[in-house]
């Protein structure tokens, strides 16, 4: 055994040397971090382009474009590289619509009217006679289990456990729809049983624009929300669980929309690892300036959805352009996420780094927060690289958490969707969040989401932490991959083997 000794010794001394190499390094990263991202100069920018002058940053506004500028202008001032050629700016074809002056949808011997019976949620002109069937709250199971190909989906808005008529048609509502079209399903209309919002204040709300892309023309699915009454025939269809109807809108196109991505590159500096691309990106619009009942404020500023994931993506840039990457790294500020993920939904179809170049897509994308002992990734155990989004957390003495309620499918619900439903994996970090409750639902598309609420202590770990997993993202050596089994592995083998 004494023979062995010395090549022990050495053994031992190797890894000792391997891992205190390794703490300094990390050290050294973190220390370069804290130096560039600050709570002063993050304040800084979460304040102007949340601030009153930009008026929510509404898709098609003046102030979107302004932010626009503002961002490009920070991608010179880091050292990144236009995106498009020359340019900073991919302009997205999006076509406004106009709401419906008139519509009915008839449902056995009920005839409904829009506005007095129901609203437009999304959607534009339609004439369909189908066949109606009624799947309770429409959740996941519930269409596994009813066929709905090419018929109208009548179900309850919101979830079984939904208490939050807001949450209930402005974040379950656009999921129902995605899963309602996805199995096949002509339209969807919502029941709004769930007390607190009177009908009055949602048709004035509801009467907001929308928005498609030019390649949708044609194919808008209708997607409606019926007031709570028990009438014949929707009480009926509850009964029977199927009936005959139709839907009848008149909805023209008002013209195009002004909107652009903002991209920026820069090109990694390992000889192998630079063909790859990771696409970090974050959605910069938000929702405008609506006047509501009973509340002075009108201006929704967007400052945690998602003024914080612009920012952190500001952030990152500015880091890479003095810390170069081994990685090749796109910088993408995507428009109009809020008019349905349109912004990233015109990248993903027209992609300036080839997807199949693109080995992962980092988003930065949420609500809100209610805990600041943590951050989150709604996509826990979908990717390879949940173990150095844990490090990055653990830098700064954050916790990473998974998705606060699976069943919701938040996944689907932010730009990160369009990438792993083309085959890149694609992960979403957001500040940390507990649970949907009535904290997070005080700010989440409210008038009171201003930067001045902000726990800016809080911010400047998360913030910190989104550029250091950017950086150990942009060098790790493995290549990002979906986990065996996941709903997008498929589309991934597809993409990577072109």
């Amino acid at each position: 055994m004494r023979t062995f000794q010395p090549m022990r010794i050495l053994i031992y001394s190797f890894l000792l040397f391997t891992c205190v190499h390794s703490i300094e390094a990390q050290k050294k990263i973190n220390s370069k971090i804290d130096q560039s991202v600050t709570a002063a100069e993050l304040e800084a920018h979460l304040s102007f382009l949340a601030s009153d002058e930009m008026r929510g940053r509404n898709t098609g506004s003046p102030e979107i474009d302004i932010a626009a500028s503002y961002i490009a202008t920070q991608f010179k001032l880091a050292g990144i590289k236009p995106g498009v050629g020359a340019s900073y700016f991919q302009n997205v074809e999006l076509e406004r619509i106009n709401s419906p002056k008139s519509g009915e949808i008839t449902i056995g011997q009920d005839v409904l009217k829009l506005k007095d019976d129901f609203l437009l949620l999304s959607g534009g002109s339609a004439r369909l006679d189908k066949e109606i069937v009624f799947i309770g709250y429409g959740t996941i199971e519930d269409f596994q289990k009813i066929d709905v190909k090419d018929k109208i989906v009548v179900a309850y808005a919101g979830l079984p456990t939904s208490k939050n008529p807001v949450q209930a048609v402005m974040t379950d509502g656009p999921q129902k729809k995605r899963i309602a079209t996805s199995h096949g399903a002509s339209a969807l209309i919502e029941i709004m049983a769930l007390p607190g919002v009177p009908w009055p204040g949602l048709t004035k709300f509801l009467s907001a624009e929308r928005m498609i892309t030019k390649t949708e023309k044609g194919t808008e699915f209708p997607h409606l929300l019926l007031r709570n009454f028990e009438s014949p025939g929707v009480q009926a269809l509850k009964e029977s669980k199927s009936s005959k109807g139709s839907i009848v809108l008149e909805a023209g196109l008002a013209g195009p929309v002004s909107a652009k991505n903002v991209l920026g590159i820069i090109e990694g500096s390992d000889p192998s690892l630079k063909q790859e691309w990771i696409a970090i990106s974050a959605h910069y619009d938000h929702v405008g300036v609506t006047k509501l009942p009973n509340n002075p404020d009108s201006i929704y500023n967007g400052a945690r959805d998602n003024a914080i994931g612009t920012v952190a993506l500001i952030e990152a840039a500015k880091f890479f352009g003095q810390n170069k990457p081994k990685r090749s790294i796109l910088f993408l500020a995507l428009t109009a996420e809020e008019k349905g993920l349109r912004g990233s939904e015109w990248y993903s179809e027209h992609a300036v780094i080839p997807l199949e170049k693109t080995v992962l897509n980092f988003n930065c994308d949420g609500a809100g927060y209610n805990d600041t002992t943590i951050a989150t990734v709604i996509d826990f155990n979908r990717t390879t690289v949940d173990p150095l989004l844990i490090k990055a957390c653990q830098a700064y003495g954050l916790t990473l958490k998974g998705d606060p309620a699976p069943e919701q499918n938040l996944y689907e619900r932010s730009d990160n969707v369009n990438f792993a439903a083309k085959g890149v994996p694609a992960v979403n970090i957001s500040p940390g969040v507990k649970a949907f409750d009535s904290e997070l639902f005080k700010y989440y598309h409210q008038p009171a989401d201003e930067v001045g609420t902000l726990d800016m202590h809080y911010l400047e770990k998360f913030f910190r932490v989104y550029v250091y997993a950017s950086y150990l993202l942009a060098n790790e050596p493995q290549r990002p991959a979906w986990v065996k089994g996941d709903k997008f592995e498929e589309a991934g083998k597809k993409l990577y083997a072109k």
